[in-house]
């Protein structure tokens, strides 16, 4: 919305894509910072439509598999800008991850993300990087696999990428925080100049988001300045 810089989510079938075509070639020339904020977006994708009230195994199949290239290749496109076969996964893993929206949905990081962007113009990339490690902490007990019980959908993610180099096996956010800083993001909201005193009506404004509907965790104001203030 130009007048309240409001983002909103409109569609109709009768707009969908009949054919995709990825080049990777296409995206050698693009900034640095493109690079960075559209591949974190991706990847936050794959992780929020992983665990959504609304996933199903047709979603999840493309979760677990744009997670999987964008994960591996994510630290690569960024100190290797002209890797054609890194930039190709990347491409694909981000094309699976919107498949994966378009069969699942978002959660608690994009509701999250949402009214920084609107009130402070941070880049929608770099929001989900200060706020996707926190958000995955907060929903870890509640993303139970589709049967009930067992460990966290998280924990299958965790085991589905490989560690950095030198590097040995982290967990989920732990993951997503090397990610984030492999692309140089600010780490915490404050590091952005978020003011601490506007985490409540920033929490209000997350509250209203959509996309929050749809997280596994129940979401409302307190979870948004649960997530808000860790993320701080």
């Amino acid at each position: 919305n130009a007048a309240t810089h409001e983002k909103m989510a409109c569609g109709d079938p009768r707009a969908a894509f009949k054919i995709a075509l990825l080049d990777p070639a296409l995206t050698v020339t693009q900034p640095r910072e493109v690079t960075a904020l559209s591949g974190f977006d991706a990847i936050a994708h794959a992780v929020e439509t992983f665990v959504t009230t609304k996933r199903n195994p047709l979603s999840m199949m493309y979760s677990r598999e744009a997670w999987h290239l964008l994960s591996a290749n994510y630290g690569r496109v960024l100190s290797v800008p002209d890797d054609l076969e890194a930039r190709a996964a990347m491409q694909l893993g981000a094309y699976f991850a919107g498949v994966a929206i378009e069969n699942s949905m978002l959660g608690a990081a994009h509701a999250c993300a949402n009214p920084l962007t609107q009130r402070y113009g941070t880049a929608h990339g770099a929001a989900l990087a200060m706020l996707l490690p926190s958000v995955a902490r907060w929903n870890r007990a509640f993303s139970a696999p589709p049967s009930g019980g067992g460990q966290s959908l998280y924990k299958e993610l965790e085991l589905n990428h490989a560690p950095p180099e030198g590097g040995t096996q982290s967990d989920l956010p732990q993951r997503l925080t090397e990610l984030a800083a492999a692309a140089g993001f600010s780490a915490r909201l404050r590091d952005a100049g978020i003011p601490l005193e506007d985490l409540p009506s920033l929490a209000v404004e997350a509250a209203k988001q959509w996309t929050g509907t749809f997280n596994p965790r129940p979401f409302d104001y307190d979870g948004a300045m649960e997530i808000y203030e860790c993320a701080f």
